[in-house]
């Protein structure tokens, strides 16, 4: 398995343009070995298979988030796979999240919460290499103030 190196957001995602203000990004690269694979298959090797403990703990996290009003999962959102055959359209979900954005080199998902919106951006250039990247935009008073909890 690769190493991934912290990277700048390539100039020609899309991301930064998802939200109206990003409060914080974080973007790391790994090279590419197969540069003509499917942004979806990217995707889904990415972010489709959480470790168990890892899907247990952001069950844990639901539930301890609900009295607040903050969306969570279930561990049967967690465990079901992304069909990598599917043709997703903006609007559906894949995995647990929203598609935003679907293009040749990037796929835009995330959710929009009521104390928080995100997107996730896996992208794939022509160096080769694949760029995910994540940003935030706190929409509380209290979130911006106290940098609260993502």
């Amino acid at each position: 398995m690769p190493n991934a190196a912290a990277c700048q957001l390539p100039p020609e995602s899309r991301l930064q343009d998802s939200l109206p203000r990003i409060d914080y990004l974080d973007s790391f690269e790994v090279a590419s070995r197969t540069p003509e694979q499917d942004v979806i298959a990217i995707y889904a090797a990415v972010l489709g298979h959480l470790p168990n403990v890892f899907k247990q703990l952001l069950v844990l996290r639901s539930h301890l988030v609900k009295p607040l009003g903050i969306a969570g999962v279930s561990y049967g959102d967690l465990a079901r796979p992304i069909d990598t055959g599917r043709n997703y359209a903006v609007g559906d979900k894949i995995g647990r999240w929203t598609l935003f954005a679907k293009h040749q080199d990037e796929l835009i998902t995330g959710a929009n919460d009521g104390h928080l919106d995100f997107r996730v951006s896996v992208f794939r250039d022509a160096r080769p290499r694949i760029v995910l990247s994540a940003i935030f935009w706190r929409r509380t008073e209290y979130d911006q103030r106290e940098g609260g909890a993502v």
